[in-house]
């Protein structure tokens, strides 16, 4: 009986000790001094791609460039600097950011016209140039940018080209970039 009894202990304590021997990566060892045991770890970081986009100031207004033509023969100017507007906009030259860890980029311009009334004046009348860090895609067009560093700064110049004659107005409209990671 006490044989019985031995044995079902011995069993037991086995069948619980099984288990943590077979635990996932554990290592039992047995030795004198410098007996060694490891188990390992894995670790996994996901990190998704993101971008940060800013044209203009920062900040929750939109900034305006504004040509005022006063004083001038319209459609006899060629390319015309801006004369004012609101933030960064107001001198023609606005502050362009971006921020990303995307590998490359594609960066599109769209806007409809700008309208008075039911007169219209298309963007493609105002052009931009880059200061050669981001890419100034033209309007109706889309440009890949391979940023290169996870920030850049530029400046992008707009000229409006007054070589048309439209009706007399205050012609308005919105642009929007818009940063696509590839």
């Amino acid at each position: 009986m006490k044989l019985n009894k031995l044995i079902t202990a011995s069993l037991l304590a086995a069948a619980v000790a099984a288990p943590q021997m077979a635990a996932a990566d554990s290592q039992l060892a047995f030795g004198g001094v410098g007996t060694t045991a490891q188990g390992h770890l894995d670790f996994r970081i996901i990190i998704p791609n993101f971008v940060f986009f800013q044209v203009g100031s920062a900040g929750a207004t939109i900034d305006r460039v504004e040509y005022d033509l006063t004083g001038l023969q319209p459609g006899a100017n060629g390319p015309f600097a801006a004369t004012g507007g609101a933030g960064d906009g107001a001198d023609g030259a606005v502050t362009v950011r971006l921020i990303t860890n995307a590998a490359n980029v594609s960066i599109a311009a769209t806007g409809g016209n700008l309208t008075s009334g039911g007169d219209n004046i298309p963007f493609t009348d105002i052009t931009a140039a880059d200061g050669g860090t981001i890419t100034v895609p033209d309007f109706g067009a889309t440009v890949n940018v391979a940023p290169g560093s996870f920030s850049l700064t530029d400046t992008w110049t707009y000229t409006y080209d007054d070589s048309t004659v439209y009706n007399a107005g205050t012609y308005d409209g919105q642009a929007t970039y818009t940063v696509t990671t590839l």
